[in-house]
């Protein structure tokens, strides 16, 4: 009879706390306090996007040549889920390729850079295909200092990640990489947004096949695309 009356008494408990949070979560949303926390459902509030662009990578010969010659395509596919309108995170590979020159002839074309000699030894072009697969924690600044809006058009979101960078072909490499960005959202519909992409990438010296004085070679890239938003 104890125990019988003891479970009613925790039920009742349990009943009472659940039925409170659900009228506090009603009484929130009819609220106007637009800076509250709101979290979501695992399958809610999910986005894909995919984008291309321009690269630059900064190795240890690459300022030998020209602004021109060193630029090369860029490739962004990701998905992501927002955990509330101020947090979120995204799995995305970027890649393509990179150019830059070579002294000791890793990766190279083969293709002289006139005029470019380096030690006594002439500098040629290079190519690396790659790709950089990161994972990225995203801080929506537009909805943290002016609360969420689902019909605003721009939304401004740093984020901060690291990944795994692989050069494909003989001499191959697998290097940690630290990404650093911003990812710009343009509102085109409630499902359709606009995107524009600038990131910066650091990873080991030696990634390019050649090892100089600096600890750590960049990339940097920008991109434009557009991002599909899974309805709620």
């Amino acid at each position: 009879m104890k125990k019988t009356f003891l479970c009613a008494v925790i039920f009742a408990l349990v009943s009472g706390s659940v039925y409170a949070q659900s009228g506090d979560i009603g009484n929130n949303e009819e609220g106007s306090d637009k800076h509250r926390v709101e979290t979501n459902r695992f399958w809610d509030n999910w986005f894909i996007s995919v984008g291309g662009g321009a690269q630059i990578y900064f190795g240890d010969h690459n300022k030998q040549m020209n602004f021109g010659d060193r630029l090369s395509p860029a490739l962004d596919i990701a998905v992501g889920k927002w955990f509330t309108p101020e947090i979120g995170v995204r799995l995305m590979y970027s890649g393509l390729s990179i150019s830059g020159a070579t002294q000791n002839g890793a990766h190279s074309n083969g293709k002289p850079i006139s005029g470019k000699p380096q030690d006594g030894h002439w500098l040629t072009e290079q190519k690396i295909d790659f790709f950089n697969l990161h994972e990225d924690v995203m801080f929506n600044l537009s909805n943290v200092f002016y609360g969420k809006n689902e019909s605003r058009f721009w939304n401004c979101s740093p984020y901060v990640g690291l990944g795994w960078m692989r050069a494909c072909e003989h001499p191959s490499a697998n290097e940690m990489s630290a990404n650093l960005g911003i990812s710009n959202s343009f509102r085109i519909t409630s499902a359709f947004h606009a995107n524009l992409d600038v990131r910066s990438t650091m990873v080991h010296d030696r990634f390019d096949g050649e090892t100089g004085g600096r600890k750590k070679e960049g990339l940097l890239t920008a991109t434009v695309g557009v991002t599909y938003k899974f309805q709620k």
